[in-house]
């Protein structure tokens, strides 16, 4: 296969498409963000998949498999001038104009400016394995099997979005009607019929403010055994349904309200049925899961309990190479917080008011829209995983005894004074801050990670002093902390120092700070758990 051929010409994907069952991803792809698996149905002329939504730039691995008798492939198109709405039309178009040489060529115009990913013709019971970078560029990427006469049947839509979700073949069928409570929808007649390839439940189809309703249906991925809790906030009524057993009872005509359920699930596609009407007034539906390694996860474009007005969608992404600084309200960090999201993976948040490490997490960085598009009020929480906070008030206090209980914290300290930040080459910054007569930088590096891992935090701190107090003790993390040879642990934090003596006081993890010179310098590491 000729893998220039992948290529869009606006550079929007980074493809490694192998017609090969790989037994080693191609270089760049070790750390896979995504795993979609996608059959023919055999006699049936379909895909299983018929909606999938990825992240901008993420890596993703896709599985295309054939068990039917008929060879079927794959192309992944870009959106085109209807935004994806025209299914990949034009790509099909140009397989007609091939005539002849149809054949030839597998039933595929190579070239096309509109192909973004190329399965190749897969022969019967065969599968092959695709590598590609999704688009940076938000949008629904329809996808086709090329081969004569499947078009119209065989087709579906990968959605771009940075709110992706482990819901799939979501789709919608909009009703018009009055009702009090929830009606029977399986006895009428949709308006109109619809896929969500971003995987959100959103009620913007509609064509009216009163008197409408909706039925959504997809699948939705568990990830693990074990207890997962679903919530609708919704005006007016809502439902939501699990392999077909009401999980949550919203119904009835109210103002916004949130109700939830819980279901014990097993691993794996689980079906999901969303219902909702409104009869006049305002009109919402957010939806949202949580349960084993998921927290509170948005599954439409507003969170549940909302308001109806949250804004989100406007993940800031470091660049490559290079950190992204988010000065704002942070959740966790208070209102003079900024936010440091560094390109390995890792991010931290840092509390002005109180010269502190706030708190450090994974994954992605931020969600700027409530404070860039939105209202701007309210503060916004780290947008990734694994978040792990520390203790609140003053990171340096100067102590009678190394066991002395530390001060306890002010909403905004007294006794420093903030002196901004200066950013290196790739825009990462030191904070630099007093403490009387103490001059203090504090420099977090990112440490990158195993291959597929993420990384660890570094901070490398320094303080310069013309009369250094003998009493001054750094704060590093508070709680249950073991030392284990170098390092020391608590259940989800791992904290190796050089150049100062660590050790456990009065359930602080604290270093006396040793000035020679009038100068002191040490670096703390941070990693997460196992």
């Amino acid at each position: 296969m000729n893998l220039s051929s992948f290529l869009c010409s606006s550079a929007l994907l980074a493809v490694a498409g192998l017609q090969v069952n790989a037994q080693k991803p191609p270089k760049g792809f070790e750390k896979i963000d995504q795993e979609i698996v996608i059959s023919t149905m055999e006699a049936q002329m379909k895909y299983d998949v018929r909606s999938f939504s990825v992240k901008p730039n993420a890596n993703v691995k896709l599985v295309f498999k054939n068990p039917d008798a008929l060879p079927h492939n794959l192309i992944i198109c870009t959106p085109g001038k209807k935004k994806g709405g025209d299914r990949g039309r034009e790509v099909v178009d140009a397989v007609l104009k091939l005539g002849d040489k149809g054949v030839e060529q597998n039933w595929e115009p190579k070239g096309h400016p509109r192909i973004l990913v190329s399965s190749g013709m897969v022969q019967p019971k065969k599968e092959v394995i695709l590598y590609f970078k999704a688009p940076k560029k938000e949008g629904d990427y329809p996808y086709i099997c090329t081969f004569p006469g499947h078009f119209q049947l065989m087709n579906g839509v990968m959605g771009v979005s940075r709110l992706a979700n482990p819901i799939t073949n979501l789709t919608y069928k909009f009703f018009h009607g009055g009702w009090d409570k929830m009606p029977d929808f399986s006895k009428m007649e949709p308006k109109k019929t619809g896929v969500l390839a971003s995987g959100l439940f959103d009620i913007s189809p509609r064509d009216k403010g009163d008197d409408f309703g909706f039925v959504f249906t997809g699948e939705i991925e568990c990830p693990k055994d074990g207890k997962y809790t679903f919530v609708t906030s919704s005006d007016d009524g809502s439902q939501l349904l699990i392999d077909g057993k009401l999980v949550v009872d919203n119904d009835g005509v109210h103002g916004v309200q949130s109700r939830s359920g819980s279901v014990t699930l097993k691993k794996g596609k689980r079906s999901i049925e969303v219902r909702f009407f409104e009869k006049s007034g305002g009109e919402e539906l957010s939806v949202g899961w949580s349960g084993p390694g998921i927290k509170n996860q948005a599954l439409s474009k507003s969170s549940p309990g909302g308001g109806g007005e949250e804004a989100i969608g406007l993940l800031v992404e470091p660049p490559e190479g290079e950190a992204s600084v988010y000065r704002n309200f942070i959740n966790g960090a208070g209102p003079r917080a900024i936010g440091v999201g560094y390109h390995e993976g890792v991010n931290l948040a840092f509390d002005a008011n109180n010269l502190r490490l706030a708190m450090i997490w994974q994954g992605d960085f931020i969600d700027g829209a409530r404070h860039w598009k939105g209202r701007g009020a309210g503060y916004q929480p780290p947008a990734g995983e694994a978040v792990i906070k520390f203790p609140e008030g003053v990171a340096f206090a100067t102590l009678e005894s190394s066991d002395t209980a530390w001060p306890k914290a002010e909403y905004r300290t007294k006794d420093f004074r903030f002196r901004g930040y200066v950013l290196d080459k790739s825009q990462r910054p030191t904070f630099k801050y007093e403490r009387g007569g103490v001059a203090i930088e504090d420099t977090p590096l990112p440490v990158s990670g195993a291959e597929g891992e993420f990384g660890q935090i570094k901070r490398v701190i320094k303080l310069k002093a013309k009369d250094a107090p003998a009493n001054l003790y750094f704060r590093i993390a508070q709680g249950g902390f073991e030392k284990k040879g170098d390092t020391f642990q608590s259940s989800e934090l791992s904290v190796t120092v050089k150049g100062a003596n660590p050790s456990v006081q009065a359930g602080d993890l604290r270093v006396p700070i040793s000035f020679k010179g009038g100068t002191a310098e040490f670096e703390v590491t941070y990693a997460w758990a196992n």
